[in-house]
């Protein structure tokens, strides 16, 4: 028999309909079967949150829940110099370093109302965080091969390995696998292709961080600039091809309706064209973006009102928080702030974003990245249910007359009361003061201690 049950809230926030004041949402099993008006009708057990806002699961479409443990510690650097280092101080974690980092990150996703992410990650520990959480995503098993130093053939060999591994283990979970050759820096013409290949004869989805830096526009339109001289003091032979991240990429005909391009800081015209008319998705990143120097993305000519001036449809935008490491928390509802405000102040006008916009790209515009829009991004019959609740009591929060704007403006990840993956209730701060017990199917303590562990390596490391 079905186990039916009803939320209630001040206000219920469907995104794909118009807010709902004192409404509810009836729940069958991990399906949503009804979004209304309060009513009372019976249910199994009805909880009403009172003032506050339910609302789809929040969707995070770029992580790396593997750099948690990087929090705080790569500061005040410059964009090349910043990933130069995070990549040496790899070399003094261990597997349990890693786990303990990437299980810290899940669980801070979680608290902040995050049900669904994509994550690309390294050691593969992000993958284990996240299934630990109960989380739903895709986790992209990151590959690198910039110099000759290894055959194409053996990386792929080696990349398909570890996919085939994290599919297995991903049954009975709610994470789908795929890869991500990491940037067009660090993955070489050749290597790309085969990754192409290889994504499109598995049908696997694929990331990519892309139109990032100026370094990294330096590097394939003239062969100069930061990368470039990195590349000529290690040997690694790099002709530049004159064009664009994006139609430099275009060249390997990558499978783009299933691939995710992460940042998309230097974009021009054509590259804007191109994204539409081949139906790439981005994952927006502005306080990474900004944190890091490296620019304010033209989200506005992307999405929305102004690409449809330009003549073309909208692109599928979901907001992405980065790593820690370069951004310091996974607080979604900042890097919605972050987005308006960004856009507003570099384009000079309000209407390049508005606080609707922005959480629907946290939502439906996520889910549509990464190709789940069927079964989450919004509050409806049939969908799953993916769910969470943001009080509106609290001082920096209250009064709030209009739930977009509530959530843009005022609201913060530790409002987050609440939050349902798949019909099971994951993480409460209902009476609940104690962090580690908030979370309903997993002990953190363990973790906090190993990442403490894995961070005093990170204290005693040096060049």
């Amino acid at each position: 028999m079905a186990k039916i049950t009803t939320l209630r809230a001040n206000w219920v926030l469907p995104i794909a309909g118009d807010p709902i004041p004192n409404g509810e949402v009836v729940i069958e099993d991990d399906r949503i079967a009804e979004v209304r008006s309060a009513s009372g009708h019976r249910a199994d057990s009805v909880t009403d949150f009172g003032d506050a806002i339910l609302m789809p699961g929040l969707v995070n479409v770029h992580t790396h829940l593997d750099y948690t443990v990087y929090r705080g510690l790569l500061e005040d650097m410059e964009f090349f110099p910043w990933i130069r280092e995070l990549t040496m101080r790899k070399s003094v974690l261990d597997w349990e370093d890693w786990l303990a980092s990437a299980t810290w990150g899940a669980a801070e996703a979680l608290a902040g109302g995050v049900t669904t992410i994509g994550d690309c990650t390294d050691s593969g520990a992000a993958f284990y965080g996240a299934k630990a959480l109960g989380l739903r995503g895709t986790i992209y098993q990151e590959v690198f091969g910039i110099d000759e130093s290894q055959e194409v053939a053996h990386i792929v060999q080696e990349l398909q390995g570890k996919v085939s591994h994290l599919k297995r283990e991903s049954v009975g979970s709610s994470l789908a696998v795929g890869i991500s050759p990491h940037a067009p820096y660090t993955v070489r013409p050749a290597l790309f292709r085969a990754l192409a290949d290889y994504a499109k004869q598995d049908n696997l989805p694929v990331c990519i961080h892309a139109a990032e830096s100026q370094a990294e526009v330096e590097l394939l339109s003239v062969g100069k600039g930061a990368i470039a001289e990195m590349f000529e003091r290690r040997g690694i032979s790099w002709q530049p091809p004159g064009t664009s991240t994006v139609a430099y990429l275009d060249t390997f005909a990558l499978p783009a309706e299933q691939t995710l391009l992460v940042h998309g800081v230097q974009l021009s015209a054509s590259d804007r064209h191109t994204i539409r008319n081949k139906d790439y998705a981005w994952a927006h990143c502005p306080k990474s973006n900004g944190k890091l120097g490296v620019g304010v993305a033209p989200f506005g000519l992307l999405s929305g009102r102004e690409a449809q001036e330009e003549g073309g449809g909208k692109v599928r935008v979901g907001i992405g928080s980065d790593s820690v490491a370069s951004n310091n928390t996974m607080d979604i509802f900042e890097e919605l702030r972050f987005s308006v405000l960004m856009q507003r102040g570099a384009r000079r006008q309000i209407r390049v974003m508005t606080a609707h916009e922005a959480v629907e790209m946290a939502t439906l515009g996520g889910a549509r990245a990464l190709r789940m829009e069927d079964e989450i991004g919004s509050l409806e019959a049939g969908k799953r249910a993916d769910l969470c609740v943001v009080r509106l009591n609290e001082l920096h929060s209250a009064p709030a007359y209009h739930p977009y704007n509530a959530l843009v403006y005022a609201a913060r990840a530790s409002d987050v009361i609440w939050t349902m993956i798949g019909g099971v209730v994951r993480y409460t701060a209902q009476d609940t003061p104690r962090l580690t017990e908030r979370f309903l199917h997993i002990e953190l303590a363990s973790v906090a201690k190993n990442l403490q562990k894995a961070a005093q390596k990170q204290r005693d490391w040096r060049p």
